[in-house]
């Protein structure tokens, strides 16, 4: 097993996002951590995101947000939110 040591800055969050394992940050709290594991910046869009996510109380509300076109996302990244989601409603 290696162990890769990170300063904890978002540029080497996102360097080395690869490399998190996804049932580790279950334990973090909060949307943000995952966003940027999941090689989201840390911007406007990010944080929109996670605010949406902390005031809903389903996946459902989240996904038809007005405050953000998730439908508009690429699939892959459509599939990386709904995992992140489905971690904050199940």
């Amino acid at each position: 097993m290696t162990t890769t040591i990170v300063q904890p800055s978002i540029e080497n969050l996102q360097q080395f996002s690869d490399s998190f394992d996804i049932e580790k940050l279950l334990q973090s709290e909060g949307v943000l951590p995952w966003l940027l594991v999941n090689g989201w910046k840390d911007d406007d869009e990010s944080r929109l995101i996670a605010n949406i996510v902390d005031e809903s109380t389903s996946i459902d509300e989240v996904w038809e947000s007005g405050e953000f076109d998730f439908k508009a996302l690429p699939d892959e990244l459509k599939e990386k939110l709904n995992q992140i989601f489905e971690h904050f409603y199940l």
